[in-house]
C-alpha cells in the first residue's frame, strides 16, 4: 500500500506551517511552498480539506496566511491523512465487510481489517509535535530496528 501524494504532502505542509509559524501568527503559502518544495498552486488545493477539518485556520489581510487550529501535540497524523484523502482502508472490506461480494468464501478479510487497524493505530499514535522533535527520526529508527528483530 502506498499513501497518496495528497496525504504525504498534507503532512509536509502541516509540519511546515507548525515550524514556520512557531506560534507567532499565520504563514503564507508562498513561504510554505519554498520550505516544502511543493508548488503553491498544489498547496492551495491541499489546504481546503485541512481547513474544513479544522486543522488549520486562515487569516485574511496583508499579514494573513495559515496557522494551526490546535496545538501541534493535539493534531495526529491520522487526522491530517483522513482530512486529505478520507479514512484509511487497505481494502474496501477492511472498512466495511458488507461491501465485499466475496465475503462468503474469502479467508482474507480479517487480515485486511487487522492491517487497517494497525496502520490507523500508528497514525494516531504520533502528532505534528512528534514530527518536529529533533530526536523523532532517531527514535523511530530504533523502534523499526527493534521490531524488525
Amino acid at each position: 500500500m502506498k499513501l497518496r501524494t495528497q496525504a504525504r504532502y498534507s503532512v509536509r505542509m502541516m509540519t511546515a506551517i507548525a515550524k514556520l509559524s512557531g506560534g507567532n501568527g499565520p504563514v503564507g503559502l508562498g513561504e510554505v511552498s519554498r520550505h516544502c518544495g511543493i508548488s503553491r498552486r498544489y498547496l492551495e488545493q491541499l489546504v481546503t480539506p485541512l481547513r474544513n477539518a479544522q486543522l488549520v485556520r486562515s487569516l485574511s489581510g496583508r499579514k494573513g496566511g495559515y496557522a494551526l487550529a490546535r496545538n501541534p501535540d493535539q493534531i495526529k497524523l491520522g487526522d491530517i491523512i483522513t482530512a486529505a484523502i478520507g479514512p484509511i482502508a487497505v481494502t474496501e472490506c477492511a472498512a466495511d465487510p458488507r461491501t465485499c461480494i466475496s465475503s462468503e468464501f474469502c479467508n482474507c478479510q480479517a487480515v485486511w481489517a487487522l492491517i487497517n487497524l494497525r496502520i490507523n493505530q500508528v497514525l494516531n499514535e504520533y502528532s505534528l509535535a512528534d514530527l518536529m522533535d529533533k530526536n523523532f527520526q532517531k527514535n523511530i529508527q530504533k523502534e523499526i530496528r527493534r521490531l524488525a528483530g
